[in-house]
């Protein structure tokens, strides 16, 4: 009936664009809206919006349905449909609460064992904090604390804030009684060779004292350096040429050094950093 109508009314519309007076067509499209609004309602109506509502709930869309829900207590609240759509809003802001509690759960597990993941991962990590830069520095327990301790590799980071993305460095010391004025490094992991020689930016350190000479680099760990540290962890026969104007010294990376390496690389990878 109403489709009918419609038509006709489409048809009538046609007229007025070949002429129809103005007054008719002001009560055609009264008549087109009052037609309109019983189309929404057909479509839109109680019975339709409930229908719809329960549908997204068995779906578990509850947004979804607690829309349709307002739509009947706004539009049609004295329906017979208003009450059990109250009902059912009961259900879904049950079934709302339940998913939302279920999320924060989720939420702080998931902190809970980042949380733990940190601690487990800094165990063996010894911490020292700049005050004045507000950073503090992680070094694995078994590594040297001073540069004329003894030779060895190994790495360290610092990490600010909370959100802050530590900075990672990778060290190579040598201790001995005579100068090699080293300019270049080569690490050998199985059958590859890793080479880092001096650079302008990366200039080797010397010092001396009681009888004892010991020069270090210091560089900022990059996807190369990364990429070395990496390999030395997991190698099983790893050694380091010390490279000098003259001279070299070979020497074994030891077992202790290798997990101390690893260590750091997994507490600098719990704390936010990237190692592939």
């Amino acid at each position: 009936m109403i489709k009918s109508k419609l038509s006709a009314l489409i048809f009538c519309v046609f007229l007025i664009g070949c002429g129809v007076p103005q007054q008719q067509y002001d009560a055609l499209k009264k008549e087109n809206e009052t037609l309109k609004a019983q189309l929404d309602d057909c479509q839109f109506g109680a019975s339709k919006l409930l229908e719809s509502a329960e549908s997204y709930f068995g779906y578990k869309n509850y947004l979804k349905a607690k829309d349709d829900i307002a739509a009947i207590l706004e539009k049609h609240p004295s329906s017979p449909e208003a009450e059990k759509a109250k009902v059912l809003l009961g259900k879904v802001d049950v079934e709302i609460k339940k998913k939302e509690e279920a999320t924060r759960k989720k939420i702080e597990e998931k902190k809970k064992q980042a949380k733990l993941k940190v601690e487990k991962a800094t165990r063996n990590m010894r911490k020292s904090h700049d005050d004045i830069r507000n950073i503090t520095w992680y070094y694995d327990k078994s590594s040297p604390r001073y540069v004329n301790s003894r030779s060895n590799v190994h790495l360290y980071f610092g990490k600010r804030g909370i959100n802050d993305v530590p900075s990672l460095w990778f060290v190579i010391q040598y201790v001995a009684d005579d100068w090699l004025f080293i300019d270049k490094y080569i690490i050998k992991v199985g059958d590859k060779t890793y080479n880092i020689s001096e650079e302008r930016n990366r200039e080797v350190k010397t010092d001396h004292g009681s009888g004892q000479i010991w020069e270090w680099i210091e560089l900022s760990a990059g996807k190369k350096e990364i990429e070395i540290a990496k390999a030395i962890a997991n190698g099983k026969n790893v050694k380091i040429r010390y490279n000098g104007r003259q001279y070299y010294r070979d020497r074994v990376i030891t077992s202790a050094e290798k997990t101390a390496i690893k260590n750091v690389l997994i507490a600098y990878e719990a704390l936010g950093g990237k190692v592939n």
